[in-house]
């Protein structure tokens, strides 16, 4: 007879938001760590999803996105869009989704009502964001010294969620 086995496993996300802490099958305001992110559409389809609701089956249908980092790597989970995020892209590129494949969009954390609650989302800036690149030092130019009284270099400020942000960051 087979005996049902638990394992359990203790981890230290570093997370900055307790709901890292939970399952998700897409990204949510808190793998943004608070702050706005730009990416780039890596790819867009449709999620048909179905859920039963009150004992009433529903299909739900919308906009998946496929994003990429700054280094051109897929995020391990799919931004879902709404009706006002889907609109605000739409603005920026054009009703035809298929045109937005390869565009930037910016991602900040907000807030929303939500049946009379305020609830944390995210959405996407209403402007087009800018290709920024980094000048290339001169041959003979000597660093700067550090002026905010740190020994510390400035860092690539990716467009990736931190360490730890993710799920997936933790799966074994």
């Amino acid at each position: 007879m087979a005996q049902d086995k638990f394992e359990s496993r203790d981890e230290d996300l570093g997370a900055t938001d307790w709901r890292a802490y939970f399952d998700s099958s897409c990204f949510r305001v808190w793998h943004l760590a608070g702050k706005e992110r730009t990416f780039k559409i890596g790819k867009v389809t449709r999620l048909t999803s179905e859920m039963v609701n009150g004992g009433k089956r529903e299909i739900k249908k919308q906009p998946k996105l496929e994003l990429l980092d700054s280094k051109g790597n897929p995020l391990p989970l799919p931004l879902l869009l709404n009706k006002t995020n889907a609109k605000t892209i739409a603005r920026l590129y054009g009703n035809n989704p298929s045109a937005w494949t390869g565009k930037l969009i910016t991602l900040f954390p907000a807030t929303t009502s939500v049946g009379g609650e305020d609830v944390d989302c995210i959405r996407v800036r209403n402007e087009t964001p800018k290709r920024t690149t980094k000048p290339k030092p001169a041959a003979a130019a000597a660093p700067e010294p550090a002026t905010n009284g740190h020994d510390r270099e400035p860092g690539d400020d990716t467009d990736e969620p931190p360490r730890g942000a993710l799920e997936t960051d933790h799966a074994h």
